[in-house]
């Protein structure tokens, strides 16, 4: 008989959770919130085969490329970064843009990333667009 409240215990600790998901419900701190991606993607301006990405050229693609997509709004930074170039190990420093999008986590967001930093690459003849990704609240 002591064995049946035992192996009741069991199953209760070796159960999978009833709402198992990879990432869990964020409760968010001020109202009207609701679980946001805030996405970073990171374009350095210098042209490989010589050359950079000029201020027309840059409004151009914002205007062309990422206004389409997220119409709602963005925000964009001036920076200066570094990046290795993963072949010959040489170490580029370049003026650079940030783009910071607050979006929903759907499918439609996530193909218009990548379409946004694909086209980037194809534009300027880029190697990499830098892309980073996080779980927050936001409400605007």
């Amino acid at each position: 008989m002591r064995r049946l409240p035992v192996m009741a215990l069991m199953l209760v600790l070796l159960a999978p959770p009833l709402l198992a998901s990879p990432v869990q419900a964020q409760s968010c701190p001020f109202p009207g919130q609701k679980t946001m991606q805030i996405v970073r993607l990171y374009f350095g301006l210098n042209i490989p085969s010589g050359g950079r990405v000029s201020d027309r050229q840059w409004r151009d693609f914002l205007a062309r490329t990422v206004t389409p997509r997220f119409p709602a709004g963005f925000t964009v930074y001036e920076a200066k970064g570094q990046w290795q170039d993963p072949r010959t190990h040489a170490i580029d420093r370049e003026d650079s843009r940030i783009l910071e999008l607050a979006t929903q986590d759907t499918a439609a967001a996530r193909r218009a990333i990548t379409e946004i930093s694909q086209e980037y690459r194809t534009r300027f003849r880029q190697q990499a667009v830098g892309i980073v990704s996080d779980s927050a609240c936001g409400t605007f």
